[in-house]
């Protein structure tokens, strides 16, 4: 039996637990599309707004995804703001998460507006990045590979509450993340998201 038809079969059961579904599922490209309808009741598709805390996975990289996936399960993202993820993930094996890991990765990444044109703000923000060398890991123009994620072009709200949590500790997966924004005030949160969320 190929890999590929066990993490179909994976993908079918899954799609079952959690949505309830007692009859027979579609084929295995359909019940991993279904089953990331799930995800899109959170995780827009369309056109987003900068307001949005809720950040974009459609088109992230794929290993990103999966790590995250794995830290709400095994509760190293277990900030109260984690609950409805950690709910989801409560029981997907590691087989499941990485074929979500794997569709959502393969998705267009959605349209987010209004952008930032404050040229000031702009330039505070493209210097507090290279000041830290956030381009270290979220290389490629912003968009990370693997295990580093996109984080060009995400919402300004989303990008600003997660730098925010993981200065303050509240999301406690990446520690290297969290010394960095340390060096971080207010303004330069708010001039970095806002940076970011206008970078394509």
């Amino acid at each position: 039996m190929s890999q590929r038809f066990k993490l179909k079969i994976v993908a079918r059961k899954a799609l079952l637990l959690l949505a309830g579904f007692t009859g027979v599922s579609a084929a295995g490209a359909q019940a991993i599309e279904q089953k990331a309808t799930v995800c899109k009741a959170c995780h827009l598709t369309g056109t987003l707004q900068s307001t949005s805390v809720v950040p974009n996975i459609w088109g992230q990289s794929e290993g990103y995804i999966y790590i995250q996936l794995r830290d709400f399960k095994s509760g190293a993202r277990n900030a109260p703001e984690d609950a409805a993820m950690r709910g989801f993930v409560a029981t997907m094996s590691d087989a499941d998460m990485l074929e979500i890991a794997r569709y959502a990765s393969t998705q267009p990444w959605p349209k987010v507006e209004p952008i930032s044109t404050d040229a000031a703000l702009l330039k505070k923000g493209a210097y507090a990045t290279a000041l830290v060398g956030c381009g270290g890991c979220h290389f490629n123009d912003w968009r990370g590979f693997s295990a580093n994620p996109r984080i060009g072009d995400q919402t300004t709200a989303y990008l600003a509450a997660t730098i925010r949590r993981f200065r303050s500790g509240s999301r406690a997966n990446s520690p290297g993340m969290s010394d960095l924004v340390r060096t971080f005030d207010e303004g330069d949160i708010d001039a970095v998201a806002a940076y970011l969320n206008a970078a394509h």
